[in-house]
């Protein structure tokens, strides 16, 4: 309805018939429609998209869970039901898109992270396999009666770390030195010529060590002066006790300077 009016002062009351809207017809929206109202209508997509997005990946990890969220965030189940899913239209939409981009942030650097572990224990696993295989190669090119001396130290120190010497692999070149300069490697040595043979005590074994000096540093079961193991057992413990470790083994100390092996 619209008012106009006459020059005589009349005024007149034009009636406007109302038009009807036919089925398809769009109506034209007002280019002042309020922001927030637009803002709305992004976030509800972006909503959807997410949600969408959650569902996708819910149904191929297999998450219950993660499936309702999804739905919930299409409008599918209530929001009761999906307790990790806050709906676009009960929060602040520039909260809700913040959000959004928080959650796809902290996905993108955890997949990151993950990643990143993959491959450093990839990484790892190749340089251990690698570091292995050249310490085989190492001890493939030994001769066979070093490989097999080694193993009987290996085996000593193993012992004797589990009676309380401080020791470790970092030896086995020490002792192994000593074994070939006293025996020659050979465990059933006897020593009949020297200054202990003339009293009666001969070295015997790989560390040639003379029965007295044997019974008071051998351990409990191991017994046999002739033994391997045995006897580096107690000549490994007769050096720590005497020279307190073999950085001052007068043979190891002599060769180091220059000189000749000693006995000890």
């Amino acid at each position: 309805m619209a008012r106009h009016s006459k020059a005589d002062g009349r005024t007149v009351y034009t009636v406007v018939p109302r038009q009807e809207v036919k089925p398809g017809a769009h109506r034209v929206e007002d280019d002042k429609v309020p922001l927030a109202h637009r803002v709305s209508a992004i976030v509800v997509a972006a909503g959807v998209a997410a949600g969408t997005a959650a569902i996708a990946n819910a149904a191929t990890s297999g998450s219950s869970t993660e499936l309702a969220a999804g739905a919930a965030e299409l409008g599918a189940l209530p929001d009761q039901q999906a307790k990790t899913i806050t709906t676009v239209h009960d929060v602040n939409p520039g909260s809700q898109v913040g959000r959004l981009l928080q959650f796809q942030q902290m996905y993108a650097q955890q997949t990151f992270q993950q990643a990143t572990k993959v491959a450093a224990d990839a990484h790892a696993q190749r340089e251990a396999a690698a570091k292995a295989e050249a310490e085989r190669q190492i001890e493939m090119r030994k001769p066979a009666k070093q490989r097999e001396v080694e193993a009987w130290i290996k085996d000593a120190i193993k012992i004797l770390q589990a009676n309380g010497t401080n020791i470790d692999n970092g030896s086995i070149d020490e002792i192994y030195t000593i074994i070939m300069k006293e025996s020659n490697g050979n465990p059933n040595a006897v020593n009949n010529w020297d200054s202990n043979a003339m009293r009666g005590t001969p070295s015997k074994g790989l560390m040639q060590c003379i029965d007295p000096t044997f019974r008071a540093y051998k351990l409990a079961g191991y017994d046999n002066i002739l033994a391997p193991v045995d006897n580096i057992i107690a000549g490994v413990r007769y050096t720590y006790a005497r020279y307190g470790g073999f950085h001052n083994h007068p043979g190891l100390v002599n060769m180091n300077l220059g000189g000749g092996y000693l006995g000890y």
